[in-house]
């Protein structure tokens, strides 16, 4: 494993991490194959951990105690992620799931300015209606890198100036899932090539399950890209 991947890896207690009430949780089962986003309700050390029950009538639902699930956060500028068991689900006084304390938690570490290179076709458009029919906006562009702070692209036009703020909208692979990702973010810098313009764009503002999925794309590809995974499952 290449050393800056190895130093990004960690392994601690869930307890070390401090999660607060309300943190948003993605919850993957095996058997049913299904995936929810819940919120941590509270834990307690050595005994179980409380989440928010998935809504009812949803696959997730159908996941019987026994079952094994896998539990990702964002902490920080760190993923999160461990295993564990569902022990009971209560009805009463609302929907929650026990889930058996994990004995680790698996932490890596993402710094905001690492870039992997993508080839990413993706839709750009402009907060201001206005601006739009003067920057030419909506168009297509080619994202050609992607971090956690922005992204490089590619259009065959004019888009807009160091400074104008635009929406970023990028399909997205995770985990052999499709996602879409509308994201603001604000132009930084411009540069003429023999085909069209390059520019540097800044995302701004991400909300939680955004940064949370854009996280998980940069490292996934981050694998990709230094052959640790072969392809996206």
């Amino acid at each position: 494993m290449p050393k800056s991947l190895e130093q990004s890896a960690e392994s601690l207690d869930l307890a070390q991490l401090r999660p607060l009430p309300g943190e948003r949780l993605r919850v993957e089962s095996r058997t049913p194959r299904s995936r929810f986003v819940s919120e941590l309700i509270g834990y307690r050390v050595d005994g179980s951990v409380l989440i928010a029950a998935p809504r009812a009538g949803s696959l997730a639902a159908s996941v019987n105690p026994g079952s094994s699930v896998t539990v990702r956060l964002m902490a920080g500028n760190r993923i999160c992620a461990f295993t564990s068991r569902l022990l009971r689900i209560q009805t009463q006084p609302f929907g929650y799931w026990h889930l058996e304390y994990p004995g680790e938690v698996e932490v890596r570490r993402i710094r905001n300015c690492t870039r992997v290179p993508v080839r990413l076709k993706i839709a750009l458009d402009t907060e201001d209606d206005a601006a739009a029919t003067q920057s030419g906006l909506p168009c297509s562009a080619l994202c050609t890198d992607i971090s956690l702070q922005g992204a490089c692209v590619e259009a065959l036009g004019l888009i807009g100036q160091p400074g104008e703020r635009l929406f970023v909208t990028l399909r997205i692979v995770l985990a052999g899932i499709d996602q879409v990702l509308l994201v603001p973010a604000q132009i930084r810098s411009q540069q003429a090539l023999a085909t069209g313009f390059r520019y540097g764009v800044e995302f701004c503002d991400l909300e939680e399950d955004s940064r949370v999925m854009l996280a998980g794309f940069v490292y996934q590809q981050l694998l990709l890209e230094t052959g640790h995974i072969d392809a996206v499952l």
